[in-house]
């Protein structure tokens, strides 16, 4: 591609914007659907919440492999691969007759799905645009990714209060097919030569010990953190994960193609900005975990209610990612990176205040504001530093690693969450209900399990149902006991999401101290390598240069 007209280019990144909305705002649907589908299923949050951290972690597991394979088959072909997967996988969970189908069609399907339409799509910006029109494309295309995780809840809750969730992920399934259509006008990335082998073990060997790491985690909100099976599950995936990495090693000292090449991780853009992306997608998922959660098993909301509390949320992440990529051409990103981070932990301080005496979605406004500015920050500079800082052979595997740590941070954030949130609150109701002096001795175990039962079936209305039978005083010390609880557990859960901001904040010192070139200073560097063929290499990068035609 040499050139590529405006109104092209336009539509070119409407296709690839388009897919990547379908894909974050997967996971958003189904947050604020969890009390309907725990219903309509009969299952339960919990079980909801593991269907959701399996969707993450399969495109976690096998966004490498995802990646390679762009590489053998082409950009193209894996994005058009990976979006029939997809269809098939929504339409299956449009037709979910069982929490089991969910599963296999949204956490399995849709997630193998992703893990080859994420990579290509990362990739075909890079072959479609070049100098500030490609930063400008991954503020815009990252910008619609965080709008999508936060509109999403608006769509998904009107769709499911006026309709069902099921017309969402069928929804899904029409805009898949409308893009794989329109797909042809891709031009796509120049082929990797020689073309790579799939190594197979390598992929097992990924695959299973991120499963195993995050399962571990997953587990520590029934078992605790200390448990045998959490501790084997967890140390059992990291030594899957050590092997991993020697296997890979061993393949490329021996000149054979590998999943991922170790020497990738020399950018100092890949090393330090891969652990910075997972602290940033880890707080932005536990806040779109918990805040529905909260919502509908606290104050009662529906999901139309709920997606409506996060659209401060949604308002400050489409702003802020659309608007302020340009700054990175005037002010180190890493700055800016920093500064979101920082905002990020503010944003959880403030939320966490809100919720003590939170009675109608707009006591929550406030917080959510500054956590979609701060996640607009992040995702509007972050994504492009990362994938800028690779040259184009190495643009798949860079593309698979940012979507890996992308999700490995999403599982990682409704995980751990989700189990700070339980363990801190029915911790905190069981011992209230032991130290209540109202409440008979005889039925203070049956009575705690009644006083946690919202949060296995997202319904504040169950505790109500629970304990009509109860004298007054009793059912007003329980609505207290439960209040407090639900209060000290999100609290708790915002503070865990908060600090993880923080830290990558401090993580963010590792990165490159370079800003964004535009496309005039881009041209002017080649147009004079060109002029003066002995002029320093080093005085612009290979990434920079438009794409290879293509045939």
């Amino acid at each position: 591609m040499a050139t590529m007209t405006k109104g092209k280019s336009g539509i070119v990144l409407a296709i690839l914007s388009a897919s990547m909305f379908v894909y974050v705002i997967d996971t958003t649907l189904m947050n604020v659907s969890i009390s309907a589908l725990v219903e309509d299923l009969d299952t339960t949050v919990g079980e909801v919440q593991t269907a959701i951290t399996l969707y993450t972690l399969t495109m976690a597991a096998f966004m490498l492999t995802g990646g390679k394979l762009g590489d053998i088959w082409g950009s193209k072909r894996a994005f058009r691969i990976g979006l029939v997967i997809y269809a098939i996988g929504t339409t299956i969970t449009a037709l979910a007759p069982s929490i089991g189908f969910v599963v296999l069609g949204w956490s399995v399907l849709e997630g193998l799905g992703s893990a080859l339409i994420v990579p290509a799509i990362n990739t075909l910006v890079r072959a479609n645009f070049t100098g500030s029109k490609r930063a400008s494309a991954y503020g815009i295309l990252f910008g619609v990714a965080a709008a999508g995780a936060a509109f999403g809840p608006l769509i998904g809750g009107w769709l499911t209060t006026n309709m069902s969730w099921r017309v969402a992920f069928a929804g899904e399934a029409v805009i898949v097919v409308l893009v794989l259509l329109s797909s042809g006008m891709l031009v796509d990335a120049a082929p990797v030569i020689p073309k790579p082998k799939l190594d197979v073990v390598g992929v097992v060997l990924s695959a299973v010990g991120l499963a195993l790491f995050v399962l571990g985690i997953l587990q520590t909100g029934t078992y605790g953190w200390t448990d045998p099976i959490v501790l084997g599950l967890v140390i059992g995936g990291l030594l899957v994960l050590g092997g991993f990495v020697w296997w890979i090693r061993r393949r490329e000292a021996a000149g054979l193609s590998v999943l991922l090449h170790p020497s990738i991780f020399r950018h100092r853009s890949i090393s330090a900005g891969l652990p910075i992306l997972s602290t940033q997608t880890f707080a932005q998922a536990g806040l779109l975990f918990l805040v529905p959660v909260f919502t509908q098993s606290v104050m009662g909301f529906d999901a139309f209610e709920t997606g409506l509390t996060l659209l401060p949320l949604s308002v400050g992440v489409l702003f802020t990612s659309v608007v302020t990529p340009p700054l990175g051409r005037k002010i180190y990103p890493k700055y800016i990176i920093q500064a979101g981070l920082v905002l990020l932990f503010v944003s959880g301080y403030v939320l966490a205040k809100s919720l003590d005496g939170a009675v109608v979605g707009s006591d929550l406004a406030l917080g959510l504001l500054l956590g979609g500015v701060a996640i607009g920050l992040i995702a509007g500079q972050l994504p492009n530093l990362i994938l800028s800082g690779v040259g184009q052979d190495e643009a798949s595997e860079a593309s698979g690693l940012q979507g890996t740590a992308q999700n490995l941070g999403m599982a990682m954030g409704t995980a751990v969450v989700g189990t700070v949130i339980l363990s801190v609150a029915l911790s905190s109701l069981a011992g209230q209900v032991e130290d209540s002096s109202t409440i008979p001795e005889p039925l203070k175990d049956e009575i705690a399990e009644i006083v946690a039962s919202p949060f296995d079936s997202a319904k504040a209305s169950d505790l109500t149902v629970g304990i009509e039978d109860l004298p007054a005083d009793q059912q007003a010390e329980l609505e207290q006991i439960f209040v407090t609880g639900t209060l000290r557990g999100f609290q708790g859960a915002i503070l865990v999401g908060g600090l993880v901001a923080l830290f990558g904040a401090l993580l963010a010192f590792r990165l490159p101290k370079k800003k964004l070139e535009s496309d005039a200073s881009v041209e002017a560097t080649v147009k004079e390598v060109v002029r003066n063929p002995t002029m320093p290499r080093v005085q612009f990068e290979m990434e920079d240069l438009p794409p290879r035609p293509q045939p």
